[in-house]
């Protein structure tokens, strides 16, 4: 004979073939010891328990006293469509002290009479339970680091307050960097890419002694120009070079301008203002800097018409690589960095996305154009780039601008007022 205690899921059982058996039953919501009390005046073969119908079913000891009372084997739970009964932890507990068989539907419960579950068909709810465990420690020792720290930063924001409240602290003013943009783009910049112009004269120079240019097939390549673009893989080499150079010294700049408090993009607006002007905008404008260059050549090269021999016009193509390689270490930069917070007086004015836009171009079109010669005279994208670049009004216009929008940013300061902003008070927040 089957004994059915229900309550809330008696449809579930009603509606199974096991209304069809010859069984007794009671509903209600019962503890465990009347449970047995009243069963204990019975002689059944199965027990199905409705897990709704069993008062304080969490509690460990109403299991306990199940288990001394009859057979878990032949006990069925039928279980409620919620969480809270077929949680992994709950199972556990059933699964610990013999309770193998439970279900949530009518088909289950017959499955169960027929044949009932061994452990090896529910370990799995014990080792989720070990899981969920261990899981929940490590929360719980990341939630009270969290605290811990979070106690710390308030006790020192607490002691902060009051220090500064008392006139201990001086509030710092804004760093002037202006001193230091004008050293960068002024003297450090320029100095590196002249160095590095003669380093590239010195490969040159070395290389030429040790790798014939004929009858040789490394000298051939090394001296032999690229897609008919003028460039020479051994100048390749010494650009990448000098750009290894520029890179250490980009590592010391970004560790200056965070104690000025910019942003990489905004500070150096204004030294590569003053740096284009020095390359670029003499290089179209005045080209007094020839001499230079040409003084550089403390050994003669020009019977060696295979080297590069044109140092003023590499001078441009080394500050476009320096340049492309500051803006290429931001991007890389800030797609590993998630900002969130940014100070409005650090985007760009209008004239500093004027020059930016000026920059691009007077940068991009004479590398648009060295790489054009790669292709056919009579090609589109060659006609194109020498249409812009073989008119000298048009870099002469882009170089003046140049000039100009420099002069601007200089003057910027004198006539665009620095954003104030309001330090909130406590009733504030």
């Amino acid at each position: 004979m089957i004994v059915v205690i229900s309550n809330k899921l008696k449809e579930v059982v009603e509606s199974s073939k096991i209304g069809d058996t010859d069984y007794k039953y009671a509903q209600g919501y019962y503890s465990a010891t009347d449970c047995i009390r009243t069963l204990s005046k019975l002689e059944f073969d199965y027990l199905i328990l409705d897990i709704t119908a069993l008062k304080d079913a969490f509690q460990l000891s109403v299991w306990k006293d199940f288990r001394d009372f009859f057979d878990p084997t032949k006990t069925i739970i039928l279980l409620e469509q919620t969480k809270s009964y077929s949680n992994a932890e709950f199972l556990s507990m059933l699964i610990t002290m013999g309770f193998y068989n439970f279900t949530k539907t009518g088909e289950g419960l017959v499955r169960l009479l027929e044949r009932p579950n061994t452990y090896q068909d529910v370990s799995k709810y014990q080792k989720m339970a070990i899981m969920q465990e261990e899981r929940k420690e490590v929360v719980e020792e990341e939630i009270s680091e969290h605290q811990r720290k979070l106690e710390e930063t308030q006790g020192l924001m607490k002691d902060y307050l009051e220090k500064y409240q008392k006139g201990e602290i001086e509030v710092e003013k804004k760093p002037n960097v202006l001193k230091e943009q004008l050293k960068v783009g002024i003297l450090i910049l320029p100095l590196l890419t002249f160095l590095g112009v003669f380093l590239i004269y010195c490969l040159e120079v070395v290389v030429s002694y040790f790798v014939p240019a004929t009858n040789d097939y490394v000298g051939e390549y090394l001296y032999g120009e690229l897609w008919n673009t003028g460039f020479t893989p051994l100048i390749l080499i010494g650009i990448l070079f000098v750009m290894l150079i520029f890179s250490v010294y980009y590592s010391f700049l970004n560790s200056t301008i965070k104690k000025k408090q910019m942003t990489r993009v905004k500070f150096i607006v204004l030294p590569f203002a003053i740096y284009c002007v020095i390359i670029f905008g003499e290089y179209y404008l005045l080209g007094v800097f020839e001499r230079l260059y040409e003084a550089m050549k403390f050994i003669s090269i020009e019977g060696k018409t295979y080297l590069y021999q044109d140092f003023y016009d590499l001078s441009r193509w080394v500050a476009t690589s320096i340049i492309f390689l500051f803006y290429a270490e931001v991007f890389v930069n800030n797609s590993k960095t998630l900002k969130f917070e940014k100070d409005l007086s650090q985007n760009l004015t209008i004239i500093e996305k004027f020059w930016t836009l000026d920059m691009i171009l007077l940068l991009g079109v004479p590398l648009f154009y060295q790489i054009s010669k790669a292709f056919k005279e009579s090609s589109i994208i060659y006609q194109i780039a020498s249409t812009f670049y073989d008119q000298p009004l048009v870099m002469l216009i882009l170089a003046g601008l140049e000039v100009f929008l420099t002069a601007l940013i200089l003057l910027q300061p004198k006539f665009v007022k620095e954003k104030k902003y309001t330090i909130l008070k406590e009733e504030d927040l």
